[in-house]
This record gives structure tokens, C-alpha cells and sequence, in this order.
């Protein structure tokens, strides 16, 4: 009986090591940062350690070999090594050991070394997750009006100009993995004049149509109308971060890589100035996107949290960009936009805080 448990116990392990995903080393390179002659830290031998800055899409590691002192930097993990080390071993609980050979490294130079899972991001997941979505009432009466909201399971993802994007916007790059942890609900749509309306009691719009998304609203406006709705609902409402929009816009897990939200052809899935007439369109008039959500390419572009900042190449989790500028982060391009580039996933542009105009609006996101 004890061999036959054994056995069994050996045959699961076997099994789940074939089903787990494997991590591929997708950059390592030499840097002229001074972080490792900053922030020295010293070998047993009392020699300067090199440091690799290890951008790593994957929880709780533990490295495994010559290595002098590793901390968590928000998702980006510091390694000080000794002079000549040219070996790793990282173990994570979802993915197989990874053994590393690179190139020795030297006392007090920092690198920076990517890590990411294989070949993810090239392809889709086959077979797509199932979708949930929830209807609420706003307010919860007869009078409501109903606000419908697609759940969006966590998972990771290269954000920026990837290579369907076919994209040289240089605020777009470097592309960067990104692991967003949580769980979130976002609108099926751009809010609607009539959300707003039964929100705020007054319609700032100048296309009226309660059909239509909002407009002619400012990003300070975007958030007076998530705390009422949170007041008014007893939930939490708030905007996107810019890596949440553009992660549910590519889909979620159920990520394709098109250029835009949902297809590769514009005007299937979003109003802009070829198609639009010269304005805003009611909302769902298009073809949704892998997850059921509407217009994120095209009609008014939409307000994130995050204010509008450069990438850099090193992967994050759950970022939000808080360094004060004079502009926030808008997404997803407008009825207004002549070119379809603007309707592009990755595509990002500025929006001064105060301005108001008829193609800027919002979609909500709802915490769980």
C-alpha cells in the first residue's frame, strides 16, 4: 500500500511538472547605471558585488546559487553578486526551475536581466475563458439605469508596441511585461449621457444623445463622477490604470494580437473621422472586443489614473504612474481622429487636467 501511494505521489508530481510553464531568459545586458556603486554591498571575501536588476513576471521567487543579498523593489528584483558569478537558479511556485549561464559579471556594474514566460505574448491561449459580466441599477430603483460591467480576470501581458501594433511611437517603447494581480470589473462601455445625467443631474455633452458615450467632460470631471457613483452605489468605483486599460482592451486573458481592440480593421470595431460623420456614435454600435467590451477603439477617447510618463523596459506589477506631470494618461482615440493609428491599442496621449472637450470621455472601473 505504501509503494502503491508513492507511486501515485510520483506520478502527480510528474504530471503537474509536465503542465507547468517555463521561464526563458529574454534579455540580459550591461548597463551604465550607477546603482551598484551607490548601494554597495560586499562579499564574503569583502569585494564589491556586481548588481543585476532582474525584472521577473512571476511571484515569490527564490534564487538559488552565489547569491550575496536580493530585495524586492516593487516587482523588480535586486541581485548582488559576487565579481566572475555567471549562474542562477530561479524557483517559483507556477513555473519550472529556471537555470541561467550568462556572461560573468563585474564588481560594481549594474545590469539589467528580463524574464518572462516562454513565448508568451506571441500567440493566444487556446480555447478562450469564459466571459462574466454583471448589470447593476444606478440608482438601485425603478428610476435606475442599468451600468453592465465585464469582469477581467488578472494575468500578464507585453504592454506597449508589440509587434502588431506595427507602431515607432517612441512613448510606446520599450515594450515591458506587465502582472496585473487583481481581479476587476470595467464598463461594457464608455459611461452614457444618461449614467451621467442620473449620476450628476446636469449633461455636460455637446453631441446630445443619453445613448451616447458622455463628452466635453475634464479628467477632474472623470472623478467627481466615480465618487458620486461609489457614494450613490456603495461600491468602489474609480478609473483605470493606463496598464489595466490597455491589458482589457487587448482582451484579457483571452488576449489576441490584433491592433486594435478586437480586430485588425478599424472600422469594425470604432468610430473615427473616416466613418463617424463628424461625431460621437451610441454606444455598442460596433463589434466588442474578446471580452464583450465596446468602443474601447474609437467614438471618445477615455481618462486613466495614471499621469503621462515614459516606460521603462523592466517589467512591473500593478503599475500606476504617480510622478506629478502637467498631463494625465487618455486611451483608445475618438470620433474625431483622422488617422486610425489613434484607435490602436497601445496608442497613449496627454490630457491636461482641466481640458474639456467633445471627444474626451471615460469608462468606469469597479473593484470586486
Amino acid at each position: 500500500m505504501r509503494k502503491h501511494i508513492v507511486l501515485t505521489l510520483l506520478a502527480a508530481a510528474a504530471a503537474l511538472s509536465l503542465n507547468a510553464q517555463e521561464l526563458e531568459m529574454i534579455e540580459f545586458n550591461e548597463t551604465s547605471e550607477l546603482s551598484a556603486a551607490q548601494f554597495k554591498e560586499y562579499d564574503a571575501n569583502g569585494n564589491a558585488c556586481a548588481l543585476v536588476k532582474l525584472g521577473l513576471v512571476a511571484n515569490d521567487p527564490v534564487f538559488e546559487g552565489d547569491v550575496v543579498k536580493s530585495e524586492n523593489k516593487g516587482g523588480v528584483y535586486w541581485l548582488y553578486l559576487p565579481q566572475g558569478t555567471d549562474k542562477l537558479t530561479i524557483q517559483t511556485s507556477n513555473f519550472l526551475p529556471l537555470r541561467l549561464q550568462f556572461d560573468p559579471v563585474k564588481s560594481l556594474f549594474t545590469y539589467h536581466m528580463t524574464v518572462a514566460p516562454k513565448g508568451a505574448g506571441d500567440e493566444a491561449a487556446a480555447g478562450d475563458l469564459p466571459v462574466e459580466k454583471i448589470t447593476i441599477n444606478v440608482p438601485d430603483d425603478a428610476t435606475g439605469v442599468p451600468l453592465t460591467l465585464v469582469k477581467v480576470l488578472s494575468g500578464r501581458f507585453q504592454m506597449g508596441a508589440t509587434k502588431e501594433q506595427h507602431s515607432e511611437e517612441k512613448d510606446e517603447q520599450p515594450v515591458r511585461w506587465i502582472s496585473l494581480t487583481n481581479d476587476f470589473y470595467i464598463g461594457e462601455t464608455e459611461v452614457t449621457q444618461a449614467l451621467w445625467e442620473k449620476v450628476m443631474g446636469e449633461n455636460p455633452s455637446l453631441f446630445k444623445n443619453p445613448s451616447n458615450p458622455v463628452e466635453n467632460i475634464s479628467w477632474l470631471d472623470a472623478v467627481k463622477f466615480v465618487q458620486a457613483l461609489s457614494n450613490m452605489t456603495g461600491r468602489k468605483f474609480r478609473l483605470p490604470t493606463e496598464a489595466e486599460w490597455e491589458y482589457a482592451a487587448r482582451g484579457g486573458q483571452n488576449l489576441k494580437p490584433t491592433k486594435f481592440a478586437g480586430s485588425n480593421t478599424a472600422g469594425e470595431v470604432g468610430w473615427y473621422m473616416t466613418n463617424s460623420n463628424s461625431r460621437p456614435h451610441p454606444v455598442k454600435s460596433k463589434k466588442p472586443n474578446e471580452i464583450g467590451l465596446y468602443d474601447m477603439s474609437g467614438n471618445v477617447w477615455e481618462y486613466c489614473q495614471d499621469f503621462k510618463g515614459s516606460y521603462d523596459k523592466l517589467p512591473k506589477t500593478n503599475p500606476l504612474d504617480t510622478k506629478r506631470t502637467e498631463n494625465r494618461v487618455r486611451r483608445g482615440g475618438s470620433w474625431m481622429d483622422n488617422s486610425a493609428e489613434a484607435l490602436r491599442c497601445a496608442y497613449r496621449r496627454r490630457t491636461p487636467e482641466r481640458a474639456k472637450d467633445s471627444n474626451n470621455g471615460l469608462r468606469v472601473v469597479m473593484e470586486p
